[in-house]
């Protein structure tokens, strides 16, 4: 049987410097204005690592729930090299990680559910897209100090929070992840030891056609670490537009 090629982890080391951590883009259906406010911020402060925290790519036409009119996948991959272009050429020095999310799975299993002869074509989501070709590294999870991770996030709650407690106990250290659409900030003490985990928004359509009525923030996240420990871990929202 054919597997697709590997997606690692990628583990970063960072002794001072801040982090920008995004998700849920969802090309065809991004927020032009809060997608533009997401690589403006970078641009402003030019931070040492930027994380694509999964879920850049829809894939709608490739989705089992398809409702109406589909979307070009190669329309979208091609809207997606153009969004990773422009943010490394406004951020030449930040170190950029594209997160497997949900979604871009959908194109490998596409494939091995209606083509699997053709199979051995699609090594991985990455290599279609061309990441490395505008230096960014496609992964599957990002581990910053081997105390907080950056996945893109499975496991869902009903209510923005609710997620992050449950990635909290699933990995027991600290993260940010994407896939609820939500934006929250969760904080605990195990074990005389503090944990935080945020859930980073989104910078979607809050109002697409495939859903009615959801309740999503925009948004993303910023975290900072001083002498390799984590200072600072906040989530910013997204309106109309413009950091709040």
């Amino acid at each position: 049987m054919y597997r697709q090629k590997e997606i690692k982890t990628e583990e970063l080391k960072i002794k001072d410097g801040i982090i920008v951590i995004g998700s849920d883009i969802h090309i065809p259906f991004q927020d032009n204005k809060a997608v533009n406010a997401f690589v403006e911020y970078c641009a402003d402060i030019q931070p040492i690592a930027i994380v694509l925290n999964g879920d850049v790519l829809d894939f709608y036409k490739l989705s089992r729930f398809v409702k109406g009119e589909g979307r070009n996948p190669y329309e979208e991959i091609t809207a997606c090299q153009s969004l990773l272009k422009d943010l490394k050429a406004k951020c030449p020095k930040s170190q950029i990680y594209y997160v497997i999310g949900n979604h871009e799975t959908r194109l490998q299993t596409y494939v091995l559910n209606n083509a699997p002869h053709l199979a051995s074509l699609v090594e991985d989501v990455f290599t279609i897209i061309k990441t490395e070709e505008v230096g960014v590294k496609g992964c599957a999870e990002v581990v910053i100090n081997d105390n907080f991770v950056c996945t893109h996030g499975k496991l869902l709650g009903n209510k923005a929070g609710l997620s992050a407690i449950k990635e909290i106990e699933k990995h027991y250290m600290s993260g940010a992840s994407g896939h609820t659409h939500r934006l929250a900030k969760f904080l605990t003490r195990k074990a005389k030891r503090k944990f935080v985990w945020l859930e980073t928004g989104c910078l979607c359509d809050l109002n697409p056609e495939y859903v009615q009525d959801p309740d999503w923030q925009q948004g993303f996240a910023v975290v900072q670490f001083e002498k390799g420990k984590l200072k600072r871990a906040e989530v910013l929202e997204i309106e109309n537009g413009e950091v709040l």
